[in-house]
């Protein structure tokens, strides 16, 4: 497996858990970040899996999410796949 291919299959994780965070809260359940927040990285993230180039698009959220208190990991998680992503060579 490709360095790219990890990347992108930490894309498509992360893309889960930021569902799985907006479920939780729909549902009245503790969640890291809130909905809008969860919106904008989902956004961020889809981007990051269609371009799979930091020189084409670099996501923003690794500087409002580390705001956040991280409860459950997500935020963590988040900023791993940001560096992780930012770390690709084009």
């Amino acid at each position: 497996m490709s360095n790219i291919e990890k990347i992108a299959g930490l894309c498509d994780a992360a893309i889960t858990k930021v569902d799985d965070a907006i479920a939780s809260h729909e549902r009245g359940e503790p969640a890291d970040l809130s909905i809008p927040m969860l919106q904008k990285v989902k956004t961020e993230l889809v981007k990051m899996r269609e371009n799979l180039k930091p020189s084409v698009f670099k996501p923003s959220y690794p500087r409002f999410v580390l705001d956040w208190p991280d409860e459950h990991g997500l935020v963590a998680y988040l900023s791993e796949v940001a560096y992780q992503y930012s770390r690709i060579k084009s």
